[in-house]
C-alpha cells in the first residue's frame, strides 16, 4: 500500500523540535502551542489509519521528509494505541 503524503514538512519539523525541547521544558512553563502541533499530527495519522494506512505506509509516503516509524512512535505513541482508540470510539 502506498501512502499519499498528508503530513507537511513544517508540521513534522515543529513536532521534532518540540520533542527535542521536551526535556528542557520539563521545569518550564507549559507551552500549549507545541501540544496543539502534536495533537494535529496525531489526528492526521489517526485519520490515515482509519483509511487503511499503517505506520510503515505513512513513513514510506513521507520518506521525503525523513519521517520514520520510530518518529511516529516517539511523537504520538504506538500504532496499537491509536488503533485501540479508534476501536473504542467506533464502538460508542
Amino acid at each position: 500500500m502506498k501512502s499519499t503524503p498528508f503530513i507537511t514538512e513544517h508540521l513534522l519539523q515543529r513536532c521534532r523540535k518540540e520533542q527535542a525541547n521536551q526535556f528542557q521544558r520539563a521545569r518550564q512553563q507549559f507551552d500549549p502551542a507545541s501540544l496543539a502541533d502534536r495533537k494535529e499530527l496525531s489526528l492526521l495519522v489517526e485519520e490515515a489509519i482509519r483509511e487503511g494506512e499503517n505506520y510503515t505506509s505513512i513513513a514510506r509516503g513521507h520518506a521525503h521528509l525523513g519521517l520514520t516509524e520510530r518518529d511516529l512512535n516517539d511523537l504520538i505513541g504506538p500504532e496499537t494505541a491509536i488503533r485501540d482508540r479508534i476501536d473504542r470510539f467506533h464502538q460508542m
